[in-house]
């Protein structure tokens, strides 16, 4: 039998490191760094071993994961635990479960020998080649929430208008596997992404809503979906859980939480990570955060990052929406204040008018579009462009100072301000006084 034929041996190290996480795993579990101890072929078999670090004894995972580059029902997986003191359990069954739209998949188990373990093997058996293994992780306790005590909800009232939202019916969720706890209370406001879930229409939408649900409720053994809303890069709005009942989102920080889920990867330079919020996705974030910050009566600078809580190791929603996050509740705040979004281009009067050192401008874009905004004297000669780009669709505000383009002050005296976009255009006239 040749060298190639015979069984080959193959030693790979392949440290994952607990800062570049990948995947709906992280959101789910304790990231745990793991490295394949061996490769092996076995004739028409490949069999790779791996081996997490040790962890505290005194976590008591509920289970334990790995996500796999490599999507096939043609897997078996096994794992084995070492307690605390040492001693080594024999191989037991895992399951498999593949990511819809994905080539990846998730080998777990759930056991109570889990919660004696401080490290854990695994070793996955194809048929089709060596797997790539991405990340692992330990399931702590769970994440679900079951507070005491009646009911005090406070909701406002409020005219912003409810967003379209997919129902769980339309997307063919399943019940929940035992009864949800209502919110006792409404305090905080939670976004992520959903890292290896992504969605570029409403189809995709629902088939990628049914296996995070499938993700955990299987894997985790939750109730439910975790996430009460998830967003797709089309800007559809699909419901997981009923918004007035604790998820399974955030860890210790669910009660009285709303979480928010995008569909798509936002966090480079992780492995296929590099996703930008489209605007469709953002105009329905704004739109829903808004509705559930006035139907719930939360103040929009409550929102966060998953990232933002204390012992969620996490990079979710991972760094190109994170730096977002600002301008999401300044923009939740004024979609509050004036009932909406922008239906029409409007540029106001500038305040104070006249003025004696600065005035104001306020307009509203409803489309992202070419914004021309400039002030001319009686004359018609052009004194200051204030603004000449594209903008997004929103509320904005400008200042002017009294000076020219070229820095200089100007006199005393009557000028007109031009707004021009799309075939729109007004004039409006200013009093400058010294």
């Amino acid at each position: 039998m040749s060298r190639t034929n015979k069984t080959l041996l193959i030693t790979l190290t392949v440290l994952l490191a607990g800062g570049l996480l990948y995947g709906q795993l992280e959101d789910i579990s304790h990231i745990i760094p793991s490295h394949v101890i061996q490769a092996e072929k076995l004739e028409d078999r490949f069999v790779l071993t791996g081996r997490s670090e040790t962890y505290s004894s005194e976590d008591r995972p509920e289970g334990v994961a790995v996500l796999l580059d490599k999507s096939t029902l043609e897997m078996e997986a096994l794992f084995r635990f070492l307690d605390v003191e040492g001693n080594l359990t024999g191989w037991i069954q895992g399951k498999l479960i593949n990511i819809s739209d994905s080539e990846r998949s998730i080998i777990y188990i759930r056991d109570e020998l889990c919660k004696t373990s401080v490290m854990f093997e695994y070793k996955v058996i194809s048929q089709v080649g060596f797997p790539e293994i991405i990340t692992a992780g330990i399931f702590l306790p769970d994440l679900e929430e079951y507070p005491e005590g009646d009911v005090t909800r406070k909701q406002a009232d409020t005219d912003l208008p409810k967003p379209v939202i997919i129902s769980r019916t339309e997307w063919g969720a399943r019940p929940p596997t035992h009864d949800y706890s209502p919110h006792p209370y409404y305090i905080k406001l939670t976004l992520h992404h959903a890292a290896g879930f992504s969605a570029e229409n409403i189809e995709e939408g629902k088939e990628q809503m049914r296996a995070i649900q499938d993700l955990h409720q299987f894997v985790r053994g939750w109730s439910d979906i975790g996430y009460h809303f998830v967003v797709d890069k089309a800007g559809n709005i699909y419901q997981g859980r009923p918004e007035t009942v604790i998820g399974a989102h955030v860890m210790d920080n669910n009660t009285g939480n709303i979480g928010v889920c995008v569909l798509g990867c936002y966090h480079p330079p992780e492995l296929y990570c590099g996703d930008w919020l489209t605007d469709a996705t953002t105009d329905a974030l704004v739109a829903l955060y808004s509705w559930i910050s006035g139907e719930y009566n939360y103040n929009p600078n409550v929102l966060l990052g998953h990232r933002d809580y204390p012992y969620n190791d996490t990079s979710c929603p991972g760094n190109n929406v994170y730096e977002k996050l600002s301008w999401f509740r300044s923009e939740i705040e004024t979609y509050m204040v004036l009932g909406g979004p922008p239906l029409q281009f409007t540029i106001s009067r500038n305040y104070p008018n006249p003025f004696n050192r600065t005035t104001q401008i306020d307009y509203q874009v409803p489309e992202d579009n070419h914004i021309s905004i400039v002030i001319y004297d009686l004359m018609g000669r052009e004194v200051r462009t204030l603004m000449d780009r594209v903008q997004s669709k929103g509320y904005y505000d400008l200042e002017w100072n009294g000076e020219s383009d070229h820095g200089e002050f100007v006199g005393t005296g009557a000028y007109f301000l031009k707004f021009t976009s799309n075939g729109f255009s007004k004039k409006n006239k200013m009093t400058l006084l010294k």
